[in-house]
């Protein structure tokens, strides 16, 4: 009886382990966080960078009349009011990031370029609803956009916000959209 109980311990240990073959199909988990890590890094980049390079496309104001340079702003004002939406938007679709100060960054630009984004639309609301010769809507317009392009300011640097964490730190690095 033991010989029969040995027999079926050395035939059982000659089977292949379904485990380590399953193991080498899937990619390893850390393979997979790191791919997810640089696919999230891209989408965070990448609504950055979207915004600086519109942000350097903004119309310049111009014009000789009060009444044009209200047109000339309130075109800056919507120029500036797309680039901030198109960036809300793209940080608002990006799906959970792989670690938890991805999602701490995320949200704190978003509430920046939403900040930014409300301030500006409001600035051109009203210069757009003003007087053609009021100068003063002139003057708060401009004051709106200088607040919106300050909240703007502390989230030009995606990379920046996630150093904290080295599985995003190290994606950054691979991630096409993160490069300058």
């Amino acid at each position: 009886m033991a010989g029969i109980v040995l027999a079926a311990t050395v035939v059982a240990g000659c089977a292949p382990d379904p485990a380590p073959a399953a193991q080498q199909a899937a990619p390893s988990p850390s393979v997979a966080d790191s791919a997810a890590a640089v696919a999230w890094m891209n989408g965070f980049c990448g609504a950055v960078k979207d915004f600086i390079e519109g942000n350097n496309k903004m119309p310049s104001a111009s014009g000789e009349t009060v009444e044009a340079i209200k047109k000339s702003t309130s075109e800056q004002l919507g120029h500036y009011a797309a680039i901030l939406t198109k960036t809300v938007d793209g940080l608002g679709a990006l799906p959970a990031a792989p670690v938890p100060a991805g999602d701490a960054a995320k949200r704190e630009f978003l509430a920046k370029y939403t900040s930014a984004r409300d301030k500006t639309v409001k600035a051109k609301t009203d210069l757009d609803a003003a007087g053609k010769n009021d100068t003063a809507a002139q003057g708060r317009a401009v004051e709106g956009l200088i607040a919106a392009q300050k909240d703007t300011h502390g989230a030009l640097d995606p990379v920046a916000a996630v150093l904290g964490a080295p599985e995003l730190k190290t994606a950054a690095a691979t991630a096409e959209r993160c490069r300058p």
